[in-house]
């Protein structure tokens, strides 16, 4: 392991005690327990609404968002969302779309070869969010977003993926786990080595953790 392996690899050990200490080990636990082979069509219609609505927007506030989304009041054991709880227009009719299609698309996913640029065909997934929506449904990438993009910088690699196949190969966890374990720690404090301000931090209740608890065992992020 190279110098800048080891400090990766500490930082990594910190932030998973941290994140852990705050709350967040279901979190992790799901994120661990991802597993493609057993993606079903209404769990990746929920992946892919979470992302959409995550776009552009703090975490916090995406969270309370997909909670009215997810929590649709509805007959008993009648699946149903709430489109109309997403105020803008454009992720609005994503959505529509969405639920209107996503067993088709659930279908061409499996089909597909290339995963990754079939998710960016879908509405309102972009170069960034399709590896958010790939790791959410169990496939094993980096969402390269700037909280992971400059703590990569400030470890010294030149990408995320490098920094977390680092971090993987050195601790055996996924590389999919080591991105929210990092991405999680950097959305609490901040990075204040980076030079960055720091976030109000996000209580359990405000995270995808409790739609995880009220819904179908997802805590979407």
């Amino acid at each position: 392991m190279t110098t800048k392996g080891t400090r990766a690899t500490q930082f990594y050990r910190d932030a998973l005690a941290m994140v852990t200490e705050k709350g967040f080990e279901k979190e992790i636990l799901y994120t661990r327990s991802l597993d493609f082979s057993k993606l079903t069509p209404k769990v990746f219609l929920m992946e892919y609404a979470y992302v959409v609505i995550s776009s552009g927007m703090k975490n916090q506030i995406a969270n309370k968002i997909f909670d009215r989304f997810a929590l649709s009041p509805g007959p008993p054991g009648v699946f149903s969302v709430n489109v109309l709880a997403v105020g803008h227009k454009g992720k609005q009719e994503a959505l529509k779309k969405a639920v209107a299609e996503y067993e088709t698309w659930y279908k061409q996913l499996l089909e597909a070869p290339d995963k990754l640029a079939f998710l960016e065909t879908l509405p309102w997934i972009g170069s960034i969010t399709k590896y958010h929506l790939a790791r959410n449904i169990g496939l094993d990438f980096v969402k390269p977003d700037r909280h992971l993009v400059r703590l990569a910088a400030f470890l010294g690699y030149d990408t995320p993926l490098d920094m977390c196949k680092d971090i993987s190969t050195e601790t055996g966890e996924r590389i999919g786990v080591v991105d929210v374990i990092l991405w999680r720690y950097c959305n609490l404090t901040g990075t204040r080595e980076l030079g960055e301000p720091v976030q109000e931090e996000a209580s359990v209740q405000s995270s995808g953790v409790q739609a995880k608890d009220e819904t179908k065992g997802q805590p979407w992020f």
